[in-house]
């Protein structure tokens, strides 16, 4: 495939069109921003909300937490994924951290825990793979004390075979997200003097230029044969792992499997193993054209590899979102790929694996975003779009192409609950209903809208467009499902957060991020104990919680009271739960739990506890 420019916004007129009763404008189509593109993979990447299990499983096992939270990004995002079979030979992977077959069970056995519960439970998966990481390091008599003396511990844990691979693991994708930063766990790390410089442990590689696609690098695999027939189908692909793990498995002679191209998971680098021309193979089932809407039934009884491209993802066909820069990468691929090839892009050409292979594959899984992931391809092959009605008036009440949201991406489009219309422009969407009129959402705020699952998420449909805090520090929307509210909150320091229901309407009453609390550092969690929900706040120095029960309701902690409850075991503690919030009494403050006090003296800074 040839490289082709992007497709830029036209300045022409724009011509006005009548269509159902609504004015309709034909706007010329582009990429989405690459700004908003990293801004997303940043906010995925120092996403604090299991910060607390890295740390405690870093703290019992001594290994650092952020490099426990970088093992587990490149490995599955934070995800507890359950893995499936994609190549012959590779075990499935399991948990947030990719635990498969014998380091899984070695992984739990040192943890102390059941292979069911390192495969089920994030505690216990982060567990095992301290545990493991741990072990590695005192059979390698490793220094600890330095950061890039961990690579061939986290290269043993990582399941990959190939040698190349596995560097690749560590260097090109461990140690560069760690260097890219992972939030607080990060700056602990580099505050403790032992984190990962900016130069130590650096290994670079030079590769060629794949030879069909420019955006992507060669690394040729020996599993192919000659092509039957011209290319007229893609066929999309989940490798039920991580990236490296991914493109050095199908570059193993001894696999005897194989694929076109292999995406990382930040979109970031692409991999082509075998030349469009060539026949990969990466699909075991013959084409029956009753698995693809009658279409192309001319084929029926070939293998598919025969005319198909297979891309690969990093990922997993039971995870629940998918990174936006991954899926944006990939369409620009497909873009070309198709556009070169002849391809209609269309859900009859552009496949998924577990549809032609219903018997015994999945990927790429419920939750792949065909709608947007083929808008994406159109828009950067410059097929227009079509604003009109309501979503037309906001649209040219922030600006039009020339505002915040810059040129239109999609056409109007219909949401899966059939309920509600969008569009989606180059940095961001409006989304409209009968019932909350039509408004914007972008940047940061519409990337952790859509880790949530978009308006199918416990927050539903915006109600606001973004606005300002009234302290100008943070920028906002509020959403609606049913009759619960909801928010997302975001800050350049604490990033995206979402907070609804009955924690959301104790911040309320607390006065928003102005009151004690400040703004959220978390979304809203389930408790260990699987009891109880919480969201976690920060207002300068002083970090706050809202807890939430079905028996006690939400009441908040904060500051020194609440560090105390952490020390104890939170909830778990003796205490329990809160069920008030922070109070004045004679000299101090207190708060009150379900089986005691924790009391605070003005005079002499000491901390009490109380049991009822």
């Amino acid at each position: 495939m040839k490289n082709r420019p992007g497709i830029f916004l036209l300045t022409a007129s724009l011509a006005l069109a009548q269509a159902c009763g609504a004015n309709e404008q034909q706007v010329s189509a582009v990429p989405a921003a690459e700004v908003d593109l990293k801004g997303a993979e940043t906010s995925a990447r120092e996403d604090a909300s299991f910060d607390e299990l890295f740390r405690v499983a870093g703290s019992e096992f001594n290994v650092p937490p952020a490099l426990l939270k970088s093992i587990s990004f490149v490995q599955t995002r934070y995800q507890m994924v359950e893995g499936a079979e994609e190549f012959e030979g590779r075990p499935a992977v399991h948990g947030m951290m990719g635990l498969s077959g014998a380091l899984l069970e070695e992984g739990a056995k040192l943890a102390g825990v059941t292979v069911e519960q390192a495969r089920r439970d994030a505690r216990s998966n982060i567990r095992a793979a301290a545990a493991l990481l741990s072990h590695r390091a005192d059979a390698l008599r490793l220094d600890r004390t330095r950061a890039s003396q961990w690579a061939p511990a986290v290269a043993e844990v990582s399941g990959i075979q190939d040698e190349e691979g596995r560097r690749s693991f560590v260097q090109d994708e461990v140690f560069r997200v760690a260097r890219l930063g992972l939030g607080t766990l990060s700056k602990e790390w580099a505050a403790s003097g032992q984190g990962l410089t900016a130069e130590e442990g650096r290994v670079e590689q030079s590769l060629a230029v794949a030879p069909d696609y420019a955006g992507a690098v060669w690394r040729p695999s020996p599993n192919y044969n000659a092509r039957p027939l011209a290319p007229r189908m893609v066929i999309i692909h989940t490798c039920e792992s991580g990236y490296s793990g991914c493109w050095s498995w199908l570059t193993n002679s001894s696999s005897q499997v194989s694929a076109h191209y292999v995406v990382r998971e930040d979109g970031g680098e692409i991999s082509q193993l075998v030349r469009d021309a060539s026949r990969a193979w990466h699909i075991g089932a013959t084409y029956q054209c009753s698995n693809n809407s009658n279409m192309e039934c001319g084929l029926n009884g070939r293998s598919s590899n025969d005319f198909t491209i297979g891309i690969e993802h990093g990922g997993y066909a039971s995870q629940t979102t998918w990174p936006v820069a991954q899926i944006d990468a990939s369409a620009r691929l497909l873009c070309d790929m198709t556009r070169d090839n002849r391809i209609p892009l269309d859900r009859y050409h552009v496949v998924g694996h577990g549809q032609l292979q219903p018997y015994n594959r999945t990927d790429p899984g419920a939750n792949w975003p065909w709608t947007d992931y083929l808008n994406r391809a159109k828009a950067h092959c410059g097929t227009g779009c079509v604003v009109g009605g309501a979503i037309l008036t906001r649209y040219n009440q922030l600006g039009g192409a020339g505002g915040i949201l810059g040129g239109c991406r999609t056409n109007e489009l219909t949401t899966p609950d059939g309920i509600g219309r969008y569009n989606h422009f180059q940095n961001g969407s409006i989304y409209w209903t009968p019932d909350t009129g039509a408004w914007e959402i972008h940047g940061l705020i519409r990337a952790k809208w859509e880790s949530m699952g978009w308006e199918t998420s416990v927050l539903g449909y915006p109600i606001t467009g973004e606005m300002a805090t009234p302290d100008t520090i943070g920028r906002y929307n509020h959403f609606r499902k049913g009759t619960q509210l909801g928010s997302i909150y975001w800050t350049p320091d604490t990033g995206a957060h979402a907070i609804h229901g009955l924690i959301r309407a104790r911040w309320e009453a607390l006065d928003w991020e102005k009151g004690v609390l400040g703004y959220p550092i978390t979304d809203e969690m389930v408790t260990p104990d699987g009891v109880g929900r919480y969201n976690h706040f920060r207002k300068g120095n002083i970090e706050g919680s809202i807890y939430w029960t079905p028996t006690t309701g939400a009441w908040e902690v904060h500051g020194l009271i609440r560090d105390k409850w952490a020390s104890l075991g939170w909830e778990r503690s003796a205490l329990g739960y809160p069920v008030s919030d922070e109070y004045a009494v004679t000299g101090g403050r207190e708060s009150e739990f379900q089986k005691g006090y924790i009391t605070y003296n003005a005079s002499t800074g000491a901390l009490t506890v109380r049991m009822k």
